[in-house]
């Protein structure tokens, strides 16, 4: 069996699916990756490697362009489709679009493969935990199976698969993941729908051995040479005494930077003093609002601003550039909260203090929230989190402007009382390209998220 992973260029490794083929390859079958931003000519290249499957990782938002995509490969080449993805796992109606065939819900890799060698041996696959299968008219709902216990028995993320692009092959920054799982439950996310998906099913928050972690970094560096890593946990330091061993031999046997996510409740002097002795340069924390009322009781954080400022202190204490995540047009919000986080962030001093406008994901708790309180609009959901807000919210304009010109008011706090009233100006689109500069600068130069050369170039594969 030929698997195909299809994937639009996003500005870093796509885990999931490097996870899914190392599975995949592991137990014998072939697996295939095209990107389509990167590829000149990817319905040629589809052609050539004629598969008998095609998969996506889809997150909500995207799903959109993927399942337009695969109904025009289905009019031009026959095959079977599986999507699987942030999307799929929390609206598994999905099964229902034109051309989708099979949908994975969670953790994929045992799925995937059980689907892969029933199809290969000509065997029924309808019943295949985590799996929605669409057989002949009629669609085959079932369970989840129990979580993978042991993270150190999967195989190590497939970076092979991207060698096809040398664009890949050539980023500085390389993406890991020392875990899965997060036992909080913001009212924003999805986690806590995640979670009750697998009530009983295992446990939620599982966490690869320092060893196993260690041994991956290594054979990452030796083979492409990355300046930094970067760690996609959501909270890095969730399990101290797990992060605490992985800092007392990282310098050691890697000796890299790196960069990690953390929660300010959780963080101390010793685990921040061991972060910056292993190699740590870059650490995000989430602020998101700057008034309790909003952080605590609308987004469900259980966060203080005490604890924010204690954070950002051992931070700077320690000289690691920050990198503060927030968002605006939160429903119950004033622009008058909304300048208490602009205010919050200035008295953080982040190297780049990240906002988003606040989109509401359908079924988390925050959306049932907005639909209660008749903030949803009929507008449909934005995928960006940059442009607009679709809720029905007093001075939209005008928060939609702020969002443009936060993280630069953040940087130059002198302009604050000029920020006030441009934000009332219809000058949505210049202030859009403002953002765009400052965040590039930033990225570059100050935490060092991206290096010039990793800009997307189309390269030629023939």
């Amino acid at each position: 069996m030929k698997i195909l992973f299809l994937y639009q260029y996003e500005y870093i490794e796509p885990i999931s699916i490097m996870a899914l083929s190392a599975f995949l390859k592991q137990n014998g079958h072939n697996c295939f990756f095209i990107d389509l931003a990167l590829e000149n000519d990817y319905l040629t290249a589809i052609q050539n490697i004629n598969p008998d499957i095609i998969a996506y990782s889809i997150t909500t938002g995207k799903h959109i362009y993927y399942q337009q995509l695969n109904l025009k490969l289905k009019r031009k080449f026959k095959f079977i489709s599986i999507f699987g993805g942030p999307h799929t796992t929390f609206f598994p109606e999905f099964i229902e679009e034109k051309g989708v065939d099979v949908i994975c819900r969670g953790e994929g890799e045992y799925a995937l493969l059980e689907f892969v060698e029933a199809m290969q041996s000509n065997k029924d696959y309808i019943g295949i935990k985590n799996l929605w299968i669409k057989n002949n008219g009629k669609i085959y709902r079932n369970d989840v199976r129990p979580l993978i216990e042991d993270l150190d028995s999967l195989p190590f993320m497939d970076r092979e698969i991207l060698n096809r692009y040398k664009h890949y092959q050539q980023q500085h920054r390389r993406v890991m993941l020392s875990g899965r799982g997060c036992p909080y439950k913001c009212s924003y996310c999805f986690n806590h729908t995640y979670n009750a998906l697998y009530n009983g099913k295992g446990k939620i928050v599982r966490k690869r051995s320092v060893g196993n972690v260690l041994q991956e970094l290594k054979i990452v560096s030796n083979k492409y040479n990355p300046k930094r890593f970067h760690f996609i946990d959501d909270t890095f330091i969730l399990d101290q005494s797990w992060c605490l061993d992985f800092c007392a031999h990282y310098q050691e046997k890697i000796g890299k930077e790196f960069i990690v996510y953390t929660r300010v409740n959780l963080v101390t002097d010793e685990i921040v003093r061991k972060l910056k002795q292993a190699g740590c340069i870059t650490i995000l924390y989430a602020i998101e609002s700057g008034n309790e009322y909003i952080r605590n009781t609308i987004l469900e954080r259980g966060i203080t601003n005490e604890q924010i400022l204690n954070a950002v202190a051992i931070y700077k204490k320690y000289r690691l550039r920050t990198y503060a995540q927030n968002m605006v047009g939160i429903p119950d919000e004033t622009m008058d909260m909304v300048f208490e986080t602009v205010k919050l962030n200035i008295e953080c001093k982040p190297d780049y203090a990240w906002c988003s406008i606040f989109q509401p994901y359908p079924r988390t708790k925050l959306w049932n929230y907005c639909k209660e309180k008749d903030y949803l609009s009929n507008e449909e959901f934005d995928e960006s989190y940059h442009k607009k807000s679709i809720l029905r919210i007093p001075r939209r304009m005008e928060m939609e402007n702020l969002h443009h010109l936060f993280s630069i008011t953040v940087s130059f706090p002198i302009l604050l009382s000029l920020i006030k009233i441009i934000i009332k100006l219809p000058l949505s689109m210049f202030y859009y390209i403002v953002w765009q500069l400052h965040r590039a600068y930033s990225y570059f130069f100050k935490v060092k998220w991206l290096d010039l050369s990793e800009i997307f170039i189309r390269e030629n594969n023939k």
